[in-house]
């Protein structure tokens, strides 16, 4: 089935690379991107969002915040954030709201991993 995946990040460069990575594992499925909180939540209003992966390190909302806000307003999404930032409380903060940690430099085969997990329920977390 194919699906929708958002990447947000401030970055055009990481969203390109992220957006290669997905598109390799998963041809078929479309691929919108967003440079802030802000603008994924205009997004969603245009294109139904299966998966979104988030960037840490944004100005305005973090990812862990944005992710919070997205996990509120759609808790079937999938939802993984980058960082660099590899800090108990930051890992923490992203399981808390449900989500995957993926840590920078990205992985091809950690994306592939996340991508692969997507084609099952999400199950509901309890924090740790």
């Amino acid at each position: 089935m194919s699906k929708t995946a958002i990447i947000v990040d401030d970055s055009k460069l990481s969203r390109m690379h992220v957006r290669a990575m997905i598109l390799r594992h998963k041809p078929d499925w479309s691929v919108v991107e967003a440079a802030s909180g802000d603008e994924l939540f205009q997004k969603l209003d245009e294109t139904a969002v299966d998966v979104a992966i988030i960037d840490y390190n944004m100005p305005g909302d973090n990812g862990v915040e944005a992710a919070a806000k997205l996990r509120a307003a759609k808790p079937e999404i999938h939802i993984a954030i980058i960082t660099a930032n590899a800090q108990d409380a930051v890992v923490s903060g992203i399981r808390a709201v449900g989500a995957a940690f993926m840590p920078k430099p990205l992985d091809e085969e950690q994306v592939s991993r996340f991508l692969a997990s997507t084609a099952l329920p999400r199950r509901r977390t309890a924090p740790e």
